[in-house]
């Protein structure tokens, strides 16, 4: 999809919610100096044929160059990774005692993407999983989202799920076991980010949660999305299977791929709305949980 009016003053938002994070005594001037090279960037740029996270990939180089650091989100990456970890056994047996193992796995990725694991959310995440109902998603595709990975069982095809953020990725792995064990025909492969962006996972946050060691993980683009102008070979070639079905995973994933000519297999968005122009595309309200099909008009 292409630039919204709504992301404009978001990313500048990012820019310096980001540096504040990050170093918390920046001086404003380089604050302002990197706004001004965001500007620049802006006017410049054809609006029309880039999306919020294609920016969002500018946004976080400035943050590197000025701070001189390659990954400035690596301790808080690590965090989020050993903080998740702690929750994973008492989640995966939540899970696995659940109706509907499936579902449950979902609401929990689900779930996973919505924590702020820099609070105490302990109890709060816990007490979410157990409750989770279909009344969680506000768009709920579930039942399509079935009959599709039935269909790719009977052929033995292959299911490519989009990764997105660091913690969240414990709960994808989580995910995997119930698909490979529901559905042991079929062939899972998980996308990551090619280079250190932001907060999201990374081939080195995989073989840390030992996600290598149970399914093919593949790096995808350099960008918090899916940029097939810049994915690596070996994505393209999953992304593009001729007998598969994908799962997106965070609004990063679903900016890039919305709009996309996509019709030869069943692509299913999984995110959390965290902007105006989710609210505004998918009707719902910011915080809503969104399991939504791709369609035609859609």
């Amino acid at each position: 999809m292409q630039l919204e009016p709504e992301c404009i003053g978001c990313l500048f938002n990012q820019l310096q919610r980001a540096f504040k994070m990050v170093k918390p005594d920046i001086k404003t001037e380089i604050i302002i100096n990197a706004q001004k090279d965001l500007m620049r960037y802006l006017i410049e740029a054809e609006t029309d044929k880039i999306s919020a996270p294609i920016v969002g990939n500018f946004v976080y180089k400035l943050i590197s160059n000025y701070l001189g650091i390659n990954d400035p989100y690596k301790k808080l990456k690590d965090k989020y990774n050993e903080l998740a970890l702690q929750y994973y056994d008492e989640i995966k047996e939540i899970v696995k005692n659940s109706e509907d193992k499936l579902f449950e796995a979902l609401g929990t990725a689900a779930l996973g993407n919505t924590i702020d694991f820099a609070g105490q959310h302990e109890i709060d995440l816990i007490n979410d999983i157990k409750n989770f109902s279909s009344d969680n998603f506000k768009v709920n595709d579930y039942d399509d989202f079935k009959k599709s990975l039935n269909k790719i069982y009977e052929k033995g095809g292959e299911l490519l799920i989009l990764g997105d953020n660091t913690g969240e990725i414990v709960f994808d792995k989580l995910l995997v076991e119930i698909i490979k064990e529901l559905y042991p025909n079929i062939e899972i492969v998980y996308s990551v980010r090619s280079i250190p962006i932001i907060n999201d996972a990374t081939m080195e946050d995989a073989k840390f949660i030992n996600l290598t060691k149970i399914i093919k993980v593949i790096e995808a683009s350099p960008v918090p999305g899916i940029d097939l102008t810049t994915a690596t070979e070996e994505f393209k070639e999953h992304f593009f299977h001729p007998n598969g079905m994908i799962l997106s995973k965070g609004q990063g994933n679903f900016e890039t791929l919305h709009g996309m000519d996509i019709t030869n297999k069943a692509l299913y968005y999984l995110l959390k709305a965290k902007c105006n122009l989710m609210e505004r595309l998918f009707n719902v309200k910011i915080g809503d949980l969104i399991f939504k099909k791709k369609t035609l008009s859609f």
